[in-house]
């Protein structure tokens, strides 16, 4: 991310020095950093939710039992399997 932006700069006539992609880096990383927090990610409903790594067990065992109680529909085909 760093490089593309340091060309961008480039290509319109800014010079860049160590210091100010030092800064361009030091923005880039605040953003991940962010968005790195599952908070995040819930509050833009891209995950279904965020569970206490204590109750992790519990949480598979249910979607596990929901799995083993839906009802198979259609027969489970593999396709072509090559060795």
């Amino acid at each position: 991310m760093l490089q593309i932006q340091v060309q961008q700069l480039k290509a319109k006539g800014e010079v860049i020095d160590p210091e100010v992609e030092k800064k361009l880096l030091d923005k880039i990383k605040a953003h991940y950093f962010s968005t790195l927090d599952p908070k995040y990610a819930a509050a833009r409903l891209w995950t279904d939710g965020i569970i206490d790594p204590l109750e992790t067990r519990k949480v598979i065992s249910m979607g596990l039992e929901a799995a083993n109680n839906a009802p198979i529909t259609k027969p489970f085909n593999v396709g072509v399997i090559q060795t």
